[in-house]
């Protein structure tokens, strides 16, 4: 018990001083704190999404090797997280034609790369024929994800003349290269899906504003025409309805997006910071409880 409960509590209460104090010493080594902090939560929290891919795995293989209910679902995220991992740290891609000389006929080299990259002629030529900038930035941005279709591109280029070689993003980039391995899943299969629920949950917001906007008190009432309100004022068809008020000066109040403006930086923003000071008032006062002690759930306690 001392050594699950009582030593945890003391580290616990420890840091939360330290760190409570770092806010008040601008001196060294508190005023350094807040940033070897946050590199020690990076690194605990890298840790922690470890053991979160292998308890992903461990439960979703259970339901394959036991063929329970959805167990084809969970096949498909197990597959879906072993392809990320292996486009992320081990297939990257991005290779590309890096241009290092136009050649003998430029213009024809400017062509190819515009229309290669669905860039503007104009722009092209400029780009390539200002020495100050890198001319391998509008074919690096749209880079070839195969070694085969850049080695192509290479050739067809070096038939007008230019000079190429073959370019390749280095590991890390890759994450945010425009055509990887690894990005190309992201956009072609996180983004749809992320999409595609959100689209979903649109009705079940629409399902959860209709029992909220019901009429039971006057605070729902309140409730109902502010979101009326905002809502109207937020499409084009509210500051059309109120057009005309807009040409009577002392009218010109009732314009829908003027009130929901008014509304949205006022009676809201009162409100978010209301409750944003509450948020405020909680966070000090669990932290007081942990670090004197009395909280113990994070540790798995009651």
């Amino acid at each position: 018990m001392f050594w699950k409960r009582t030593i945890p509590s003391i580290i616990v209460a420890a840091v939360g001083v330290i760190m409570l104090l770092s806010w008040f010493i601008p001196h060294a080594p508190f005023d350094e704190l807040e940033i070897h902090a946050t590199q020690w939560y990076d690194i605990i929290a890298s840790f922690a999404m470890i053991l979160g891919a292998l308890n992903l795995l461990k439960l979703q293989g259970r339901k394959v090797v036991k063929r329970q209910k959805g167990w084809v679902y969970s096949l498909a995220a197990v597959l879906a997280f072993f392809m990320t991992l292996t486009f992320g740290f081990m297939i990257k891609g991005g290779f590309y034609p890096n241009l290092e000389s136009p050649g003998d006929n430029p213009e024809a080299v400017y062509v190819y790369i515009a229309e290669a990259t669905n860039n503007d002629l104009e722009d092209t030529r400029s780009i390539y024929s200002d020495p100050d900038e890198k001319g391998e930035q509008i074919l690096l941005h749209k880079a070839v994800v195969s070694k085969k279709a850049a080695k192509k591109a290479i050739g067809e280029l070096e038939a007008l003349g230019a000079t190429v070689s073959l370019g390749e993003l280095q590991w890390g980039s890759h994450v945010q290269g425009q055509k990887t391995y690894y990005r190309w899943i992201f956009y072609s299969f996180f983004t749809p899906l992320s999409a595609t629920m959100f689209a979903l949950l649109a009705f079940f917001v629409a399902s959860a504003s209709y029992r909220a906007f019901k009429i039971r008190n006057a605070e729902a009432t309140v409730l109902l025409v502010s979101g009326i309100l905002i809502m109207l004022g937020r499409v084009p068809l509210g500051a059309y309805l109120t057009a005309w008020t807009q040409k009577i000066a002392w009218l010109s109040w009732l314009h829908l997006p003027t009130i929901q403006e008014w509304l949205y930086q006022y009676p809201n923003a009162a409100g978010a910071r209301a409750i944003m000071i509450g948020i405020g008032l909680g966070i000090v006062g669990t932290s007081l409880r942990i670090i004197l002690g009395i909280e113990k759930s994070f540790m798995g306690g009651d």
